[in-house]
């Protein structure tokens, strides 16, 4: 059992994975284990008004689940306003279940929430997360596990094994392409600010590479608990190890 925050960037958006599962589940969590820190508590201050100073209104801090296309699929908004909440609720304003909302481990959002953290709580990942990636376009994908991961220790798969099939032209059939499978951290506003790319075409990798097809030191790319990334692979599969404890 933790618990663990991750504060959004202090302006415009950031891309996040919860970092904990729910309590006797091994596939993920519920929106119910999420709560929002990082503001002032609602104070009233005119009592036959209802008027409150301070809290998070509907609109300040929200999780937005995408799709394939970064549109957005579901929305989810954090209040906390003394009239409404601490709770999650619909676009409406309206509180919801948020027990029922799951969330598969490996999942991320793209939350609007400057400088407010968005706590995780739950039990620690004790399992590999293997997360199929959606079978066209994009996926919302991020570090599930409490600890900080490298580069190194994802791996990509669901492809066929490359095979040499013309030893003397050194062609060879199946495989992962430069550009087939493409982890994207994003900035705040959206655009790209790195890119890794896995390679396993029979000549390079299995390895993670630059744009240029040149192998990188997995080692020195830190990806912190609960950052996600915007990952081209239609069809792969992303594989997060869990921590050792």
């Amino acid at each position: 059992m933790g618990y663990q925050g991750q504060t959004a960037n202090a302006t415009r958006n950031t891309m996040m994975a919860p970092t904990f599962l729910s309590v006797n589940s091994t596939t993920g969590c519920t929106l119910a284990d999420l709560t929002v820190t990082g503001y002032d508590k609602p104070v009233l201050v005119d009592e036959e008004e209802g008027e409150y100073e301070g809290g998070c209104s509907h609109g300040d801090f929200v999780l937005q689940f995408l799709n394939n296309n970064g549109t957005v699929a579901e929305r989810y908004y954090w209040v906390d306003d003394g009239a409404t909440g601490p709770a999650w609720c619909d676009r409406t304003g309206t509180p919801i279940s948020a027990k029922d909302v799951a969330i598969t481990a490996g999942v991320a959002s793209w939350v609007i929430g400057s400088g407010m953290t968005l706590q995780s709580a739950g039990a620690v990942n004790k399992i590999d997360v293997a997360l199929p990636m959606n079978p066209t376009r994009n996926t919302a994908a991020g570090n599930c596990m409490p600890i900080d991961l490298t580069l190194g220790k994802l791996t990509v798969t669901g492809y066929d094994d490359p095979v040499l099939v013309d030893e003397e032209e050194g062609e060879y059939e199946g495989g992962c392409s430069h550009g087939d499978f493409v982890i994207q951290f994003l900035n705040n506003n959206g655009t790209v600010a790195e890119r890794y790319y896995w390679v396993d075409d029979g000549e390079t990798g299995p390895a993670w590479c630059d744009r240029t097809g040149k192998l990188v030191d997995g080692t020195k790319v830190s990806i912190p608990a609960g950052k996600g990334a915007w990952i081209i692979g239609s069809g792969y599969t992303l594989n997060i190890p869990a921590p050792t404890l």
